[in-house]
């Protein structure tokens, strides 16, 4: 059986406004105040990984490609050896 991740309870500030809006969506999903909140956080948590990744995707493009060490031998890429 896979093991669930453990929850924390913690507690914020939200305006009213805020929590009137988060209340209509969660009743509107079917969900509860803090799954929906949880589910929040989870996509957040979720899109900045993904922009760390891409972030350093793109770090090692550019290092890849100005760095003649690294590029010295992709004039001979294709080339057959036997």
């Amino acid at each position: 059986m896979l093991q669930e991740n453990k929850l924390k309870r913690i507690q914020f500030l939200i305006s009213e406004n805020q929590k009137e809006f988060l209340d209509a969506i969660a009743q509107s999903e079917g969900v509860s105040f803090s799954a929906l909140v949880r589910d929040i956080f989870a996509e957040y948590q979720r899109e900045k990984e993904e922009q760390e990744l891409a972030d350093a995707a793109q770090a090692l493009y550019d290092e890849y490609s100005t760095n003649e060490e690294l590029v010295a031998f992709t004039a001979i890429d294709g080339d057959d050896f036997a």
